[in-house]
């Protein structure tokens, strides 16, 4: 059986939600590294992440992109997010990218909602009381990854958000293929 996951990372809590094709929750759950700095915070995210993933055949997994308006740790920020990607390409899932904007608006029709706002629309579309908004946004980020596999929605905005978010995928692998085609030769 295929699956989907979500992951909300940040340095103190990663939300990770694995979903199945139903949109049935299999894993919901935060990995919070409390007072450890560095690498030993890496090393933590990394472990609990493969852990979590490793029971699971992942198709998709997307992950929210950087919030380039981050005042501080910017640098934290992108080391938990390589882990991340590292975590995901370990687990053999097709890795895709969804702006903060663009998570908000497939959840909620808006790309300016607030963590309320995104609580509330995922009990609203699915019907899932999450009152941790990691895990919302790791939730909503599994149904992004859901829609991408198993495409269901009518709803205009959520096809908008799944097209942009496959789009830069594929220009990304195209070019990555042209690249090893060039250099095998």
């Amino acid at each position: 059986m295929s699956y989907v996951a979500g992951i909300d990372q940040s340095a103190r809590h990663t939300g990770v939600c694995v979903l199945d094709k139903d949109g049935t929750i299999q894993c919901l759950q935060l990995i919070e590294p409390k007072k450890l700095k560095d690498h030993l915070r890496l090393a933590f995210v990394r472990k609990e992440l493969n852990s979590l993933l490793a029971p699971y055949e992942l198709t998709v997994a997307v992950m929210e992109g950087y919030s380039y308006n981050s005042v501080s740790k910017k640098f934290v920020l992108g080391e938990i997010g390589s882990v991340t990607k590292l975590a995901i390409y370990d687990a053999g899932a097709e890795l895709h990218i969804a702006a903060p904007k663009q998570l908000k608006k497939f959840v909620t029709g808006r790309g300016s909602a607030d963590k309320g706002g995104v609580i509330k629309g995922i009990e609203s579309l699915w019907g899932e009381e999450i009152t941790d908004d990691n895990l919302a946004d790791s939730y909503g980020l599994a149904q992004i990854a859901r829609e991408i596999v198993w495409p269901s929605s009518t709803r205009r905005y959520q096809l908008d958000v799944v097209k942009i978010i496959t789009k830069k995928t594929l220009k990304k692998r195209k070019s990555r293929s042209i690249k090893l085609v060039r250099n095998a030769i």
